[in-house]
């Protein structure tokens, strides 16, 4: 009767522990380092996904263009016509 008592109990104290670790890294903040960025496919500076646009060419390969370059690419564009 009382191995399964402390059996019980130090089952309940490892979930509370990995309860508590779970938690603590879900809390954690996300450092610029670890937001996913890739490089722009023209100007080949980094930049965070969230900012860049993504254009697949095909069935696998992906494109990524900046602010900056597409409104360059604009306004080559524009001054053609």
């Amino acid at each position: 009767m009382t191995l399964t008592i402390l059996a019980s109990l130090f089952l309940g104290l490892i979930l509370l522990v990995a309860l508590i670790g779970f938690t603590v890294a879900a809390k954690r903040p996300h450092h610029v380092d670890e937001l996913p960025t890739e490089k722009c496919s023209i100007c080949r500076s980094k930049f965070s996904t969230s900012v860049l646009i993504e254009r697949q060419i095909g069935d696998y390969k992906l494109l990524y263009f900046c602010p900056s370059c597409i409104t360059a690419l604009h306004d080559e564009l524009v001054s053609r016509n």
